[in-house]
């Protein structure tokens, strides 16, 4: 009541502002309110809907899930990176140090496709395969599927997928973010438009280029590296209500490279890029169903020439005559491109779960590279000349359903049908029985797919451990490449500690590979499918992981992996050189105040490799000289040495009050502490001086430090 008679009414609600009025009487109907929306800042609160934050093998029954807790925890090699960190999983092995892109379970690159919000990303990464092109701090998660089943099913590949997801932009307000590391620097920022739309804009550009040129400029080195790499990434979230939401996302990236020989007679020139846009909406089905629909296109262009046929003359090392190169030698260039349209509906009945979905992908692949007879070079060349252009269209419906039996078990089935326009319709089931106890779970399952895509890469080539890069081609004849695989799983958690086992059995039928040559590791990594033959291929392994995260700031994450890989082509069957029997992952954080360390174990097997049982001298026809040729074993019947590595990371957090507020974040990492004498292939050479007969080995990473610095503000 007020002083003077009137009345004062206040409506007050969490959430909403203050609704205040005075009357001079007391009304005598009832009083409508309508209160204004008015958020409480609060402090920012992570969810975790499933599983534990920085525990990947807590998340998903078919998948090895990595977070951005755990992408920061693991000791960087140049930088925090989203594909070099799957290698904590025993499902994926990358061939060699200088590639980041992994293989699972016996497969190949062509068959794990790199998916960015629901889009094929080709070729994502840089430096060749070293870094991944995709900025580790807009990751909010990457998901590894193993295998062609489950979650699985939707993708429709030889051998799984990586599905990174990136995050949201922020809604509360602008912030930005980014780091200066040794080799590139990033910058991100976002923030809302409005009360429901966010967006996130980051990226990256590597200075490479100007830090060798300053560096040669100050004679610390001799050649300078005109090498870059500069990627743009974009996101536009919009919440419509509930469920309902609808995001678009744009990649863009480019790299080029300019080498010249040391006279500058010779030139190299290669540029590519990437770009990929996806579109994703979300909504209800009634009570029960969710519907998400998904467009995508990706594109890849390459473009290649090189040029010789320059002279230099030097007088007291000082060049007094020089003719620049204007005769061509190699020339090309090719195009990948996919567009995927995807729809799928989950619909939640009383005791079962059903998910059923359809897609329509295209493909093209434009290849034409070639050389002039100008061009002379030792065996082993990087690739060799192609020329091909096929499209493809590949349209497919799924269905799977999960239902609950007695006692704890249940189980899920589902199919998956393809029509290959012009090749072939396929069908690929999948079955699983499971069983649920009080603290461990166990199932059985068995699943089919397939593909029509292969690779010109010959993995048998020594330079495809140096060189990740892929281009694909459609498959034009039947029969269509396809995966049959069967899983065993077993799974427990007890006082804080998860482990996970799976035993698998895979076997790879009609693919494409090359024919082994008289000389395999000296040939191109990127070779001519066309003379691709129809081969066979099989993969078993046990795989164990383990994860154990306290309270106290220690979090513990290994893995191992028992496997057997096998290649038939033709004739021959021979282990595969980028395959190891036995692989070992051990990474280990700490975090106490605003630092953490984190160090990481790998041990690993030997690669195959053909033993040498003799050097013999051969006469050369005509020339009257004499040649020590090696005589090898069976093919890969040997083994490389071991392989093993430690890798230590540190970094502190501390609070500044710069631009309003905000955290930088200094980092140090060295890979390869103690710089353990790793190789990844070797062959005989013969010192001239002596005349001595030695093998030879071709190394892995050394030890490597690298340092930069996070800022978020």
């Amino acid at each position: 009541m007020e002083g003077d008679g009137g009345v004062r009414v206040e409506v007050a609600a969490f959430g909403y502002a203050r609704w205040t009025r005075t009357y001079e009487v007391v009304p005598t109907e009832p009083i409508r309110v309508l209160l204004a929306p008015a958020p409480i800042g609060l402090e920012g609160i992570e969810v975790n809907v499933a599983g534990r934050a920085g525990d990947p093998i807590s998340r998903s029954r078919d998948a090895f899930v990595i977070d951005s807790l755990l992408l920061r925890t693991l000791p960087a090699i140049l930088e925090t990176d989203v594909l070099r960190a799957t290698a904590v999983s025993p499902s994926a092995s990358a061939p060699s140090d200088y590639t980041s892109v992994p293989f699972i379970r016996g497969g190949t690159s062509e068959g794990t496709p790199v998916l960015l919000d629901g889009v094929r990303l080709f070729n994502a990464f840089h430096l060749g395969g070293f870094l991944s092109a995709i900025n580790a701090e807009v990751v909010e998660r990457a998901t590894i599927l193993a295998g062609s089943g489950g979650e699985g099913m939707a993708i429709g590949s030889l051998s799984g997928a990586i599905d990174i997801a990136t995050r949201d932009g922020a809604r509360d307000e602008m912030r930005m973010a980014g780091s200066l590391g040794l080799a590139s620097s990033r910058l991100s920022v976002e923030g809302p438009i409005g009360n429901s739309v966010s967006y996130l804009l980051d990226g990256r550009r590597t200075y490479i280029d100007g830090f060798t040129l300053a560096l040669k400029r100050m004679g610390a080195i001799s050649d300078h590296l005109p090498y870059f790499f500069q990627d743009l990434h974009g996101k536009v979230t919009a919440d419509l209500g509930g469920i309902r939401r609808l995001s678009v996302s744009g990649y863009r990236n480019s790299e080029s490279l300019q080498v010249y020989d040391s006279e500058e007679t010779n030139t190299l020139g290669l540029s590519w890029g990437n770009s990929a846009l996806s579109v994703h909406y979300r909504d209800r089905i009634g009570d029960n169903g969710i519907f998400d629909a998904n467009l995508g296109h990706s594109r890849f262009t390459s473009d290649l020439f090189a040029l010789g046929g320059g002279s230099a003359v030097y007088s007291n090392d000082v060049r007094v005559e020089y003719t620049p190169p204007t005769d061509t030698l190699l020339f090309g260039d090719g195009i990948m491109s996919e567009t995927r349209a995807d729809l799928r509906v989950t619909w939640r009945t009383g005791r079962a779960t059903i998910t059923s979905g359809a897609q329509a992908t295209g493909f093209l692949g434009d290849h034409d590279y070639d050389h002039t007879d100008e061009f002379d070079s030792d065996e082993g060349f990087f690739f060799s000349p192609v020329d091909l252009r096929e499209s493809s269209w590949r349209l497919a419906a799924y269905s799977s359903v999960e239902v609950p039996l007695q006692r704890g078990f249940s189980t899920r089935a589902g199919l998956r049908v393809d029509h290959f326009r012009k090749l072939a319709t396929t069908v690929a089931p999948f079955a699983e029985l499971s069983y649920a106890g009080s603290w461990w779970d166990a199932r059985i399952s068995a699943s089919r797919s397939h593909q029509a895509l292969a690779s010109v890469r010959d993995e048998e080539a020594l330079g495809a451990s140096f060189l990740a890069y892929d281009l694909l081609v459609p498959v034009s004849k039947s029969p269509v490449p396809r995966n049959t695989e069967f899983t065993v799983g077993w799974e427990g958690s007890r006082a804080g500690v998860r482990v996970r086992v799976d035993a698998y059995a895979r076997t790879l039928d009609n693919l494409r590979l090359p024919a082994l040559g008289a000389r395999p590791a000296t040939g191109a990594a990127l070779g001519d499918p066309s003379l691709w033959v129809v081969s066979s291929g099989s993969a078993k392994g046990i795989e164990t992981s383990w994860s154990w995260i306290s309270d106290v700031g220690f979090s513990l994450l290994g893995s191992y992996r028992w496997a057997r890989v096998s290649r038939t082509v033709g004739s021959r069957t021979y282990k595969p050189r980028f395959h190891r029997n036995h692989e070992f992952e051990l990474g280990t954080s700490y975090a106490r105040g605003a630092s953490s360390w984190s160090a990481r174990v790998s041990l690993r097997s030997g690669q195959p490799t053909t033993p040498v049982l003799a050097v013999v001298p051969v006469e050369i026809h005509g020339t009257g000289r004499t040649e020590l040729v090696p005589l090898g074993g069976e093919y890969n019947s040997g083994t490389l040495p071991r392989y093993a590595r430690i890798d230590v990371g540190w970094r502190r957090e501390s609070r500044v009050s710069w631009f309003g507020g905000g955290s930088i974040v200094p980092y140090v990492s060295v890979a390869n502490l103690f710089s353990l004498p790793n190789v990844v292939g070797g062959f005989v050479e013969r010192r001239f001086s002596t005349g001595d007969i030695r093998r030879v080995y071709v190394p892995q990473l050394p030890m490597i430090p690298f340092f930069g610095v996070e800022f978020r503000f």
